[in-house]
């Protein structure tokens, strides 16, 4: 057996760097979230646990071979998470605030969907670069589809719209990239916008409850009307206007955020986390946050540009395509120009899954910048 090797002479430190960075700054903002909380460090020390762990993956993915580890476990991972995901649902897993996404082991949470958008990124990419040849035709664009879709309708069921948006995110980037019609993209995106209009004004039952919930009609309608419901809907939205808008240009300083202290902002660790950017740090501390995730994007478009091999090429678009929706859209909805999304930011928000896949991601991008060093043996 053709065993690939990849030193650690070829790892992009600037790209690990930078991701080290984010880290070690959400880790400072969930400090500062959750430090009025009788148990606030404890999110704290998993965070480390978290950053510890994905370095330990970044480095084990960065010198290996991306496509033996792929075609060697594909077949495994893919029905493994289908069955979290439906185990999930089953009521084995924990809920929280009205949703059913995880599965405790022990003090951590395990979260199905979260490791559902890197595993859909790895077996898609090598369904995609096996069928190159017929990219542009119907059928292959279906059955990509069709690799999806079960397990987005799992996420969506748990209620997690945000997480299913994500992976329609992946495919349509990953397609893309692989050379799909432009056409059939667009009837695509004609086809869901005309099912969400319907979804919208019918929305019908499956199962005695209705397909869109209140809660996220009632975002997209404080998106577009952001006093209609100050106090409900638009309460998340309202609060965090206000932090970004106390911070100003050089922020309120470190732990002396006035939303934050006064718990204005709930699960501000999670979703919400990027308003402890605003409110203590200011405009300056928002645009080098933004500047990291840019140059860790950039790092990644080279990349990319740079990959000859066809599965390289489409584990980078998928990955991309993950980071640059969570950042756009997390950023976008604290800052209100765009609706209420439970994404949370790419390594600075609190969550042990999320963390573990985003570094687990850029493993696979760093793999693939190091493939034309790989040595042979």
């Amino acid at each position: 057996m053709t065993v690939h090797k990849q030193g650690f002479r070829q790892l992009d430190f600037g790209l690990f760097a930078a991701v080290l960075l984010i880290c070690c700054g959400g880790l400072l903002s969930i400090k500062s979230a959750v430090h009025n909380d009788p148990h606030g460090m404890d999110f704290f020390r998993k965070q480390i646990i978290g950053i510890v762990l994905g370095s330990s993956i970044i480095l084990f993915l960065a010198t290996r071979e991306y496509e033996t580890l792929l075609r060697r476990f594909a077949r495994y991972i893919y029905p493994l998470n289908i069955l979290l995901l439906a185990a999930v649902l089953m009521h084995i897993g924990h809920a929280s605030h009205g949703a059913q996404r995880w599965i405790a082991l022990g003090p951590f949470q395990l979260q199905p969907s979260e490791f559902a958008k890197i595993i859909l990124i790895g077996t898609l990419s090598l369904y995609l670069a096996e069928n190159i040849e017929t990219i542009r035709e119907w059928r292959t664009v279906l059955r990509s589809f069709g690799h999806i879709l079960i397990p987005m309708l799992l996420i969506a069921k748990q209620p997690d719209l945000g997480t299913a948006l994500v992976i329609l995110a992946i495919w349509f980037g990953t397609l893309a990239i692989a050379g799909a019609n432009p056409k059939h993209l667009l009837a695509f995106f004609g086809t869901g916008v005309v099912l969400f209009a319907c979804l919208w004004h019918f929305n019908p039952k499956v199962g005695g409850n209705p397909i869109l919930k209140d809660y996220q009609k009632n975002r997209l309608e404080v998106f577009l009307n952001p006093d209609a419901d100050p106090r409900d809907s638009g309460y998340h939205l309202r609060q965090s206007e206000i932090a970004i808008g106390n911070g100003r240009i050089s922020g309120e300083g470190y732990l002396h955020g006035a939303q934050s202290n006064g718990r204005f902002i709930p699960e501000q660790h999670t979703d919400f986390i990027f308003t402890i950017v605003g409110e203590e740090g200011g405009f300056v501390a928002c645009v080098a946050l933004l500047a990291l995730y840019l140059f860790v994007l950039e790092r990644g478009v080279m990349i990319l540009a740079d990959c000859k091999d066809t599965l390289g090429r489409l584990l980078a678009a998928g990955v991309l395509s993950m980071l640059t929706f969570h950042t756009v859209v997390n950023a976008g909805m604290t800052m209100g120009i765009m609706p209420v999304v439970g994404v949370p930011l790419p390594f600075f928000s609190y969550g042990l899954s999320s963390l573990i896949v985003n570094m687990s991601a850029v493993g696979i991008l760093l793999s693939v910048a190091a493939q034309k060093h790989r040595v042979m043996f």
